[in-house]
């Protein structure tokens, strides 16, 4: 499995890079998926992957980073997330895409059962 490779305590846990399989490989949380096509399941459109597996941003819908909900990582520029994901343990409204300032993280998950565990990782 895939190993939370970043945890920064009373924040959030992360974890979805490819590299982050060998807890001890100093490649993680570097890494994401290759380029290419995939399928959006919620569209049925075809999209691309590209500049090391990015994908386009999905600002959909005006979820905020409240605790135990998921988000999705990128490098802070536009249309960078990849594979990598956190799960926040605190309310962290600055990083909503809706916000002022520059952190854009759009959530698209929540968790609706074991949050404690998520809270004891971090």
């Amino acid at each position: 499995g895939v190993h939370f490779h970043r945890v920064i305590p009373g924040f959030m846990d992360q974890f979805g890079c490819p590299y982050a399989k060998d807890p001890n490989s100093s490649r993680a949380g570097t890494g994401g998926p290759p380029d290419g096509f995939f399928r959006n399941i919620k569209t049925g459109a075809t999209e691309r992957r590209r500049n090391g597996g990015n994908i386009q941003d999905e600002y959909i819908s005006r979820d905020t980073n409240a605790p135990g909900t998921f988000s999705m990582a990128n490098t802070g520029a536009p249309n960078s997330g990849g594979s990598q994901f956190f799960l926040n343990v605190a309310n962290n409204p600055n990083l909503d895409w809706f916000s002022p300032g520059a952190s854009r993280h759009p959530v698209f998950g929540k968790i609706t059962e074991g949050y404690e565990v998520a809270v004891a990782i971090s």
